[in-house]
C-alpha cells in the first residue's frame, strides 16, 4: 500500500531551489532515509510532509 507519495515537487527560496520535479513514493513496511548535506532540503521537505509548508509545485498524496 502506498502511504506517501510525492509527485513533480518543487520548493525554493528565493534562488536557492531545493528540489525540483522530485517524485517518490514511500510504501507500507518500508524503511527510508533522507540524507544531504546541511541546507539541502531535508527539514523543509518534512514540514511540507507534515503541512507545516507547501510545496511551490506539484502535489503530495496521503493514504487514509
Amino acid at each position: 500500500m502506498n502511504l506517501l507519495q510525492v509527485v513533480k515537487g518543487s520548493k525554493q527560496f528565493g534562488i536557492k531551489v531545493l528540489f525540483e520535479n522530485a517524485t517518490f513514493s514511500i510504501n507500507e513496511s518500508e524503511h527510508i532515509a533522507v540524507i544531504g548535506p546541511n541546507g539541502a532540503g531535508k527539514s523543509t521537505l518534512f514540514k511540507i510532509i507534515t503541512n507545516q509548508e507547501s510545496l511551490d509545485s506539484g502535489e503530495i498524496v496521503k493514504s487514509n
